[in-house]
């Protein structure tokens, strides 16, 4: 079980970063998220950044909620944010690849990101 505020932060959080490193063209950030989203899948609440970093804020707490949907999406964000590391730093820049198979699937995880953290869905 989660906080159910605890998955929106994160998604939201994971889409403005993804939005800014796109921005300014960090791709190193993307094999960060990467990094942070496996060790959230892998290592629970424990190992997930976004949940110390949600206790330090001063945010109401919600009802607790399954852990599972949120997990499963961590999972798919890694999954896709490692796709798109391989693309940035196998492609070379400014190449239809390196377009799609670096920023395509970092952005695809920024936007469904952004619409979990501002739909609930």
């Amino acid at each position: 079980m989660v906080d159910s505020h605890l998955p929106r932060f994160s998604q939201a959080l994971q889409a403005l970063i993804l939005a800014v490193a796109f921005l300014a063209d960090a791709a190193i950030v993307v094999g960060a998220m990467a990094v942070v989203l496996a060790a959230a899948v892998l290592g629970g609440p424990r190992l997930n950044l976004w949940v110390y970093l949600y206790r330090a804020l001063p945010i109401p707490r919600g009802e607790p909620e399954p852990a599972a949907p949120p997990r499963f999406a961590q999972a798919l964000g890694a999954i896709f944010c490692t796709i798109g590391t391989v693309g940035l730093y196998a492609a070379r820049d400014d190449t239809l690849t390196w377009w799609v198979l670096g920023w395509g699937p970092a952005l695809a995880v920024a936007v469904l990101a952004g619409v979990a953290a501002t739909t609930s869905f």
